[in-house]
């Protein structure tokens, strides 16, 4: 994988709010952006504008330097591609980009979820891809913002906080190097297992849904966090959060608590979830001011964070022997109220390509990749 001492050109796959928000924030500080969706309608406003509008403390214009929906005309020459497209699309890009790829080039997953850096490297390879590129993936999103218009947004807040794993881990200091430029506070982990158990969405999303899941159907918009995370909430949290915690440590990952993940990337720390849950939605530079509430069950906080978080979390724990009986339940309690069975569409050990692998197997693949 070729050196360089700069990222001036990113092709960002996906226009939705998430690659939006990258978009300007990246763009304010003059890297060479290409916008990428498959839905050419979401793009015509970028194209008749130019960019994006940033409004707040730094004000000032994104350019978008091509907007569109050809993904070859996005990636050609790009330093950067970063997938920002939700858990479950991954492998169908990475399968779409495989010819298109070249020497040098990064490709980082916005967010990795659990899982996700291995799902796109095996996806690459079962599509023929020769290009030395390195995979990495990220532990959340950057950013959050409010969208005020199609092509104008208001930052909230920066995360302090973030990692960045390469797969194989082997490749981090290089890949590191190169998004240090774009993302100064994110730091580099040994192996993927660091990022995929930081999965704070798939902690976060999932239980505060099935708790609410009545709220949710009859149509009530509740603060997702600040009224939704009540102390029976907060318990399911605090066991979910254990069993990730435990199984991470079982195959050799160190990850934050729920409570010290809060700490690291917002700042915050009160004295229980529910506090710091409120606080986050009603300080004016909280971050989930702008958390809305989903419209049925049928929406990515269930559909992507259970099979790509919660499922993987529990395979990976039963390969470890760790036992994860909470979140087993949360499990089971979606498929129950949704009647879909995740297994048909998650990130399985098979999936993952680590089929009947034990721990120290699994840690030393994280390590130095399939081979």
């Amino acid at each position: 994988m070729a050196d360089s001492d700069a990222v001036e050109t990113v092709a960002i796959i996906g226009a939705g709010i998430g690659g939006i928000y990258l978009a300007a924030e990246l763009g304010i500080v003059g890297n060479k952006l290409r916008l990428h969706d498959i839905d050419d309608a979401r793009l015509a406003d970028f194209r008749a504008f130019g960019g994006i509008d940033v409004e707040g403390e730094r004000a000032g214009f994104a350019a978008v330097e091509r907007a569109t929906s050809d993904l070859r005309s996005a990636v050609d020459g790009a330093d950067v591609v970063i997938v920002v497209t939700g858990g479950n699309a991954q492998a169908t890009v990475a399968r779409s980009l495989a010819p298109m790829l070249r020497d040098g080039q990064v490709i980082l997953l916005i967010q990795g979820n659990t899982g996700g850096s291995l799902i796109v490297r095996r996806a690459l390879d079962d599509a023929g891809c020769h290009a030395d590129v390195a995979v990495a993936e990220m532990d959340n999103y950057p950013y959050s913002c409010r969208r005020l218009s199609p092509t104008r947004i208001r930052p909230i807040v920066t995360k302090r906080w973030l990692q960045i794993a390469a797969f194989p881990g082997s490749h981090i200091a290089l890949v590191h190097q190169r998004l240090s430029l774009l993302f100064p506070q994110a730091v580099a982990v040994p192996n993927a297992l660091y990022t995929g158990f930081t999965n704070a969405n798939a902690m976060l999303h999932v239980a505060n849904c099935v708790a609410n899941a009545a709220r949710i159907e009859i149509g009530d918009s509740y603060r997702f966090y600040a009224e939704g995370v009540t102390p029976a909430v907060a318990r399911i949290y605090q066991a979910i959060d254990r069993e990730r915690v435990a199984v991470a440590a079982a195959l050799g990952a160190t990850v934050p608590t729920m409570e010290d993940w809060f700490d690291l990337v917002y700042g915050v720390r009160e004295v229980s979830l529910v506090e710091t849950c409120r606080r986050l939605t009603y300080n004016s530079d909280g971050p989930y001011q702008a958390t809305g509430t989903p419209s049925s069950l049928d929406h990515k906080f269930i559909t992507e964070d259970v099979p790509a978080g919660l499922v993987p979390m529990s395979a990976l724990g039963a390969a470890a022997g760790v036992p994860t009986p909470a979140i087993d339940a949360l499990i089971a309690m979606v498929q129950g109220m949704t009647g879909k069975d995740f297994a048909a569409e998650a990130r399985t050990l098979a999936r993952l390509g680590l089929s009947g692998m034990s721990a120290n197997e699994i840690r030393r693949v994280m390590d130095e990749g399939f081979g």
